[in-house]
Protein backbone atom coordinates (compact mmCIF):
# COMPACT_ATOMS: atom_id res chain seq x y z
CA UNK A 1 0.00 0.00 0.00
CA UNK A 2 2.88 2.36 0.75
CA UNK A 3 4.42 1.81 -2.70
CA UNK A 4 1.12 2.73 -4.32
CA UNK A 5 0.93 5.97 -2.33
CA UNK A 6 4.52 6.92 -3.23
CA UNK A 7 3.84 6.12 -6.90
CA UNK A 8 0.81 8.40 -6.91
CA UNK A 9 2.74 11.26 -5.26
CA UNK A 10 5.61 10.92 -7.76
CA UNK A 11 3.15 10.83 -10.67
CA UNK A 12 1.46 14.06 -9.64
CA UNK A 13 4.82 15.67 -8.85
CA UNK A 14 6.13 15.00 -12.36
CA UNK A 15 2.99 16.48 -13.88
CA UNK A 16 3.51 19.68 -11.90
CA UNK A 17 7.22 19.92 -12.78
CA UNK A 18 6.82 19.65 -16.55
CA UNK A 19 3.42 21.27 -17.01
CA UNK A 20 2.98 22.86 -20.46
CA UNK A 21 6.10 21.29 -22.02
CA UNK A 22 4.45 18.40 -23.87
CA UNK A 23 5.02 18.92 -27.60
CA UNK A 24 4.16 17.03 -30.80
CA UNK A 25 7.28 14.84 -30.62
CA UNK A 26 6.39 13.69 -27.11
CA UNK A 27 2.79 13.04 -28.17
CA UNK A 28 3.94 10.89 -31.10
CA UNK A 29 6.39 8.92 -28.94
CA UNK A 30 3.72 8.42 -26.30
CA UNK A 31 1.28 7.11 -28.90
CA UNK A 32 3.79 4.51 -30.13
CA UNK A 33 4.55 3.39 -26.58
CA UNK A 34 0.82 3.14 -25.80
CA UNK A 35 0.32 0.93 -28.83
CA UNK A 36 3.11 -1.43 -27.72
CA UNK A 37 2.10 -1.57 -24.03
CA UNK A 38 -1.54 -2.34 -24.73
CA UNK A 39 -0.38 -5.73 -25.97
CA UNK A 40 1.08 -6.38 -22.51
CA UNK A 41 -2.17 -5.45 -20.83
CA UNK A 42 -4.07 -7.81 -23.13
CA UNK A 43 -1.52 -10.56 -22.37
CA UNK A 44 -2.15 -10.14 -18.64
CA UNK A 45 -5.90 -10.33 -19.25
CA UNK A 46 -5.44 -13.58 -21.19
CA UNK A 47 -3.22 -14.94 -18.42
CA UNK A 48 -5.91 -14.14 -15.86
CA UNK A 49 -8.51 -15.98 -17.93
CA UNK A 50 -6.29 -19.02 -18.52
CA UNK A 51 -4.83 -19.36 -15.01
CA UNK A 52 -8.19 -19.09 -13.34
CA UNK A 53 -8.43 -20.45 -9.81
CA UNK A 54 -4.83 -21.39 -8.87
CA UNK A 55 -3.87 -17.73 -8.43
CA UNK A 56 -5.75 -15.08 -6.50
CA UNK A 57 -6.06 -12.65 -9.39
CA UNK A 58 -8.60 -10.41 -7.77
CA UNK A 59 -5.94 -8.50 -5.82
CA UNK A 60 -3.01 -9.03 -8.19
CA UNK A 61 -4.73 -8.02 -11.42
CA UNK A 62 -6.41 -4.98 -9.90
CA UNK A 63 -3.12 -3.73 -8.50
CA UNK A 64 -1.26 -4.38 -11.74
CA UNK A 65 -3.89 -2.69 -13.88
CA UNK A 66 -4.09 0.38 -11.61
CA UNK A 67 -0.33 0.91 -11.66
CA UNK A 68 -0.19 0.32 -15.40
CA UNK A 69 -2.98 2.83 -15.99
CA UNK A 70 -1.22 5.44 -13.85
CA UNK A 71 2.10 4.90 -15.61
CA UNK A 72 0.47 5.22 -19.03
CA UNK A 73 -1.55 8.26 -17.96
CA UNK A 74 1.56 10.23 -16.97
CA UNK A 75 3.79 8.90 -19.77
CA UNK A 76 3.93 12.19 -21.73
CA UNK A 77 5.16 14.04 -18.64
CA UNK A 78 7.72 11.31 -17.90
CA UNK A 79 9.11 11.65 -21.42
CA UNK A 80 9.40 15.43 -21.09
CA UNK A 81 11.08 15.08 -17.70
CA UNK A 82 13.57 12.53 -19.06
CA UNK A 83 14.31 14.68 -22.11
CA UNK A 84 14.80 17.75 -19.91
CA UNK A 85 17.16 15.76 -17.69
CA UNK A 86 19.25 14.63 -20.72
CA UNK A 87 19.60 18.22 -21.99
CA UNK A 88 20.70 19.63 -18.61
Amino acid sequence: MGVTFVLAIVAFGIQVLVRGKVDKRVEDTTYHIYRALTHGIIAVAVLVMLAGDPITWLNSATSFLWRTWLALYILPWWLVALRSHEVA
